[in-house]
C-alpha cells in the first residue's frame, strides 16, 4: 500500500506493474483475506493502525476483484483507465510534437511492440502492451527463467521509453509540462 502510493506519485507505469503484481498476489492467496494478512502484513510487524489500514487495503482490492469479475484474470477498472489514460497521454505527445526525445524514444519501440503484439502478447494499445510484455518480463526473471539477450535488450528499450513518458506524465500532473 505505502509502495503502491509512492510509485503512483513517482512513475505511473511502475506503479502500474507493481498493482498487476499485487493482484496476482491476490490471486495466488485464492483472495484470502487471512493468508494475505499472514503472509504480506504480519511479518512487517507495523503498528496497529497501520496494520488495519493494510488489512482494509487489501480487503477493498479484492471486493474490488470480485465485483470486477477478475479474481482469476485480468486488471481492476480503476487500474485499465490509467493504463488508458497514460496510452491517451501518449498520443497527445505524438500529435504535439512538443518533445523531440520523447518521439525518437518511442520510435525506438513501435517495431518492438508490433513484435511483443505478433508473439501473443495482449494489449489494446501501445502501453497496455509495453506494460505487459515488462510484467511477463518481470515474471520470468523472479522464476529464474532463461531469458534471451534479445529480450533483455528489447524490454530494457521498452523501459526506457514507458519511463519517459511517466516522467512527462507525471510533470503534466504536477502543472510543469502543458500542451
Amino acid at each position: 500500500m505505502f509502495i503502491a502510493r509512492e510509485k503512483r506519485k513517482e512513475n505511473l507505469s511502475e506503479y502500474l506493474i507493481y498493482m498487476f503484481q499485487i493482484e496476482d498476489a491476490i490471486r495466488s492467496a485464492d483472495a484470502d483475506l487471512q493468508a494475505i494478512e499472514r503472509k504480506m502484513i504480519v511479518p512487517f510487524m507495523l503498528p496497529e493502525a497501520t496494520h488495519r489500514e493494510m488489512v482494509n487495503w487489501y480487503a477493498n482490492l479484492i471486493l474490488m476483484m470480485e465485483k470486477e469479475k477478475v479474481r482469476t484474470k485480468g486488471h481492476l477498472q480503476f487500474l485499465v483507465n490509467l493504463m488508458d489514460d497514460l496510452n491517451g497521454f501518449h498520443l497527445r505527445l505524438m500529435a504535439s510534437e512538443l518533445d523531440a526525445q520523447y518521439e525518437q524514444s518511442y520510435k525506438s519501440v513501435a517495431g518492438l511492440l508490433t513484435e511483443v503484439r505478433r508473439r501473443g502478447a495482449r494489449g489494446n494499445h501501445d502501453v497496455e502492451t509495453a506494460l505487459t510484455a515488462l510484467y511477463g518480463y518481470y515474471i520470468l526473471k523472479l522464476g529464474k527463467k532463461a531469458i534471451s539477450h534479445e529480450t533483455i535488450q528489447a524490454m530494457t528499450q521498452i523501459s526506457k521509453w514507458l519511463g519517459l513518458l511517466s516522467e512527462l506524465y507525471r510533470q503534466f500532473e504536477a502543472g510543469e509540462f502543458e500542451f
